[in-house]
Parts: C-alpha cells; structure tokens; sequence
C-alpha cells in the first residue's frame, strides 16, 4: 500500500496559522458567502465553509439572492460588498442560474477581496506567482500538499492531466515557478500512458473517474487526485483508479479526504490574511 498523502494534517496545519493570525487582529474578520437561489450544493458548500471559517474564528455573513435576480442588480449587490469597508473577503458559491454567467459575475468582484482566487487578474497572478498572492484556490491546495510533505518539485517529472482554466493552467503556472519539468496533457492528448508511466508526478484534474490505471504509472511514481466525481451508487471518487494504482505507487491522496480537504481551511487563512493587511 503506498503513503497517503491526506489533507488533514495539511488542512489542521494551515487552520492553526490562521487562529493565530485572527488572535492577533484588532477586529474579527468578516467573509460573505455570496449564494443564488436554493441549489443544494451551493447551499450545501455554504454550511461546510462556515463551519470552517467559524472554526477558524472568522465571521460569516451570508448573502443570498432570489434566482431571478437580473445581471445589473447583482452587479450592484456585489459592488456594495466590493466597497464595504467590513467585509474583508468574498466567496462566490456555485452554480449560479443561467442568467448569470460564470465568467462575467467572477470579474465583478475585487481580486483583493476574491479569495477563491477566480478573477481574470488572480488568474493572471500565476504567471508571475508572489508570496501572498490570491491564485486560484484548488491550485494553491495542491501546492500546499505538496510543501507541506517536503516534496521538491526542482527538476521532477511531472504530468499534469487537465487544463481547465481555473485548476489545469494555474497549477501548470505554479509547478513552472516550483522548476519542474512539465507535461501538460488533455482530451487531445494521443497516447496518454507513454507520457504518465515516465512521470514521477502525476496530478490529474479532469473529473472523469478511473482514468488513471495502474499499468498507467511506474512503482516510484506520486499521484495526487484532484478530480471530484461520484460513481453509480453516489460516492465520492477523483479521477484514480485508487484500489489499483494505491498499491503500486509510492504516495497518492486519497479521494475523499486528500486535496478537497485544504481547500476550505485556505479560505480561512487567505480571509485572514487580507485582514491583517487592512487592519
């Protein structure tokens, strides 16, 4: 059975830093947790990421719109919250009605403040990556997984499977800044096992379960999941066949419990940290 990578230890780690940087702030800070309608995923990430930031000793306010809301009213909601000198970080929860796309609503919110990392101008931040920059937030998980078990990515082999715009190409981004030697494979990719069975790292983000095997990957190699997906009888599962290729490579997250579980604790840190900025 290989090491698992769990997110945890990772998640406990990042949380701690965060109780100690909210103790030492003049006032508590306040996170909007921006939902449209009555989605149940959306409302479903809204509980988990309160709990988290609670936990963390942040504040929450919760900011919820009816789904016929026009584009020019929310845009005017969430200017308010942009100009809002209390609130200190906003989070947009998905899915969000037609009527709003993506894309645009994303670009409405102050990157200062955009913790989740989605604005074209933190998306851009992973070009030319600083200390404190707020990158795309699953992206920023893997890396923090990956320091935080003293992996060296200086001149490693990586396959990366999947360039979506807010995981794939940021994280190739950030694993470019960390010196590895990348491959960036995607659904155009020909021959997929002659690029990740010479990997030493494989990171897959593509949402589609059991697309890395085991014959796939070499016994040295370190695999860390990060797709989300659930199989016929409505469990969670990443993009690994993880009975098989868990007993044949030397480290690999799980799924559940591997990089999902960073995710929200650096919503809290990152909450935090602009904080302390400000105050």
């Amino acid at each position: 059975m290989s090491k698992l990578l769990k997110g945890k230890p990772v998640a406990d780690d990042i949380l701690q830093r965060t109780k100690n940087l909210v103790a030492s702030l003049s006032a508590v800070p306040q996170v909007a947790l921006v939902r449209v309608g009555v989605d149940p995923a959306a409302k479903g990430y809204q509980r988990s990421a309160a709990n988290v930031l609670q936990q963390a000793g942040l504040k929450t306010v919760p900011v919820v719109f009816d789904s016929q809301i026009t584009f020019s009213e929310f845009e005017s909601q969430v200017t308010q919250l942009n100009e809002d000198q209390q609130i200190d970080a906003i989070l947009l929860l998905e899915p969000l009605p037609e009527s709003l796309p993506l894309d645009a609503v994303q670009d409405l919110l102050d990157p200062c403040k955009d913790i989740d990392g989605v604005t074209r101008a933190n998306l851009g931040s992973t070009l030319s990556p600083r200390s404190g920059d707020l990158v795309p937030l699953t992206a920023a998980a893997v890396l923090e997984l990956l320091n935080f078990y003293e992996f060296n990515l200086r001149g490693v082999e990586v396959v990366l499977i999947g360039d979506s715009l807010t995981v794939g190409r940021p994280l190739a981004n950030l694993l470019l800044a960390q010196n590895a030697t990348l491959t960036v494979c995607d659904k155009y990719t020909k021959q997929l096992f002659e690029h990740t069975v010479q990997a030493q790292l494989v990171i897959t983000a593509v949402g589609q379960p059991n697309l890395l095997t085991a014959d796939m990957v070499n016994k040295d190699a370190v695999v860390v999941d990060v797709g989300t997906n659930y199989d016929e009888a409505g469990k969670l599962v990443g993009d690994v066949d993880f009975a098989q290729v868990s007993q044949k490579v030397q480290a690999i997250t799980p799924v559940p419990g591997g990089v999902g579980a960073i995710t929200t604790a650096l919503l809290a840190y990152r909450a935090a940290r602009i904080a302390s900025q400000g105050k």
